[in-house]
């Protein structure tokens, strides 16, 4: 036995028949309009279903894969306090390089695409990062925040230092952020909505101040349209500021500058509002003086809801406008404002003796139509007890609604996943629909973002990340790269998982 081992030992150390085993070859993943041996680079490859690619038959669908994660700050805190999510800014560069990103603790980064190295980063006042923008350049970085000077920026992209600031409290007032409730105290902060860059190195920004005075609510908002130096050549109203709140106007623009911008007008205020501003209505806006073209004002849907409330849902197409609710309406317009569809897809029922619905809050429009989501289940607030939990899911619920220009219905879309936030590629062909966390499942398989057919509704592929979605996910100009944001949650044990970052995908 003792000859027979030094015999084997002698085999395997002058490499007799002894074999050292295959190494495994690397996977070949196929990608949307790209390939991806394991651990190499993201190869643009326009592949086809059943196609050979490389001695690989390709699949009937693509793959969504990870590509790099940028960390934020610890956000666990919040979630361990029932806070909701903190939103993440999020912009690509116009030459898909550089992903720009704004968190809610005020820090503003520029990370390199697809290597996800920081290339440079500031902390900005006191506050939250609320939107981020690149010029059409890639040359300018334009930041807006919430705190207590709601502060817009214009940063040169490369350095981030100021180019030019306009202080938007200037108009909203400002309001200090309180010391005993640093979870909440941000949103009471006046803020800017909605940077839009338009041609000429123009740009259009809501800002909007919601907070309490002496136990009074108050509200002060106003839309400017800014020259390239941050000077004011526009705003609505002409006067000042009005008593209510302006979110993420929506903006069609024409080749000789002019166009239009679609604004919902909400209000929380205390008190009658302004007999001058539409309050629970959308009103249409002429570029580039701003000047009201026409309006329409929505009656609260009784007996659920006393007001009417905006969000994402309000955006304006080349030749109509589409308006959301958060009530479960909505609304489709010609371009002049002449009614074309009204939808009730989320209207509140009754079921088990209360009454359940869902709401309009998310939006997008092209040319070739518009896409909305009603989102998850909720009891209208103030029409059962607070405690209460819906008894079933909305017939609507967390479903994708395809609307053409006329308002024909093209198609519906029921998800699994709880949405929140739709985006179509660049080219139109694809919707990226964000994918949060849910109240009447406590699986965590479901999150991150759905790729969908903008033509048909069929899934293509879903990107999927650790901890629920934010709303903003964005497309890179050549619709290949996709960000999205995660936040922590707390599980069904009363454990949080998952982490404040941002995932790009590929």
């Amino acid at each position: 036995m003792i000859h027979i081992a030094r015999l084997t030992v002698a085999i395997v150390l002058l490499g007799g028949c002894a074999t050292p085993p295959p190494e495994a070859t690397p996977e070949l993943h196929f990608l949307r309009r790209a390939v991806q041996l394991d651990g190499g680079p993201v190869q643009p490859l326009p592949w086809r279903p059943r196609q050979d690619v490389r001695g690989v038959v390709a699949p009937q669908a693509p793959e969504c894969r990870a590509q790099f994660t940028v960390p934020l700050e610890d956000r666990r805190a919040d979630a361990e306090q029932g806070v909701p999510p903190r939103g993440v800014a999020l912009a690509f560069s116009p030459d898909g390089t550089r992903l720009a990103i704004g968190s809610a603790g005020g820090r503003v980064e520029v990370v390199s695409v697809p290597g996800g190295t920081v290339l440079v980063h500031r902390d900005l006042a006191e506050g939250a990062v609320r939107a981020v923008a690149f010029s059409a350049d890639g040359a300018t970085l334009y930041v807006g925040e919430q705190s207590p000077d709601a502060n817009l920026y214009a940063l040169d992209a490369g350095t981030l230092e100021d180019r030019w600031r306009h202080r938007l409290a200037e108009d909203l007032d400002t309001s200090s952020l309180p010391r005993d409730d640093t979870m909440y105290g941000v949103y009471s902060l006046p803020s800017a909505f909605g940077v839009t860059p338009l041609d000429g190195g123009r740009l259009l920004v809501a800002g909007a101040h919601g907070w309490s005075v002496a136990g009074a609510r108050r509200n002060k908002t106003r839309l400017w349209l800014l020259g390239p130096g941050g000077e004011v050549e526009a705003a609505f109203p002409s006067t000042g500021a009005a008593d209510g709140i302006f979110l993420f106007p929506s903006v069609v623009e024409r080749a000789d500058r002019t166009g239009d911008v679609l604004l919902g007008v909400s209000r929380s205020a205390d008190g009658d509002p302004p007999a001058d501003l539409p309050v629970n209505g959308i009103v249409d806006l002429a570029l580039p003086g701003l000047t009201p073209r026409w309006t329409r004002v929505f009656a609260p849907l009784a007996p659920h809801f006393k007001t009417v409330f905006f969000w994402e849902g309000v955006v304006r197409g080349p030749d109509f406008a589409f308006a959301g609710l958060g009530d479960g309406r909505a609304f489709l317009f010609d371009g002049d404002g002449q009614p074309r569809a009204e939808l009730t897809p989320g209207v509140p029922i009754v079921t088990g003796g209360v009454p359940i619905g869902v709401g309009v809050g998310f939006a997008a429009a092209r040319a070739e139509g518009a896409w909305y989501l009603t989102t998850s289940t909720n009891i209208p607030w103030g029409s059962a007890d607070p405690a209460a939990r819906p008894p079933s899911a909305h017939p609507a619920e967390n479903t994708v609604h395809a609307l053409a220009p006329d308002g024909t219905p093209r198609w519906d879309r029921a998800l699994r996943q709880s949405v929140a936030g739709v985006v179509p590629s660049p080219d139109g062909t694809e919707l990226l629909v964000g994918a949060g966390a849910r109240d009447s499942d406590t699986r965590t398989d479901l999150f991150g973002g759905v790729l969908l057919s903008a033509a048909t509704g069929d899934v293509l592929a879903v990107c999927s990340t650790a901890a629920p979605a934010d709303f903003h996910p964005v497309f890179a100009p050549d619709g290949g790269w996709i960000a999205i944001a995660e936040a922590p949650f707390k599980t069904a044990d009363g454990s949080v998982a998952g982490a404040y970052q941002v995932t790009v995908f590929r």
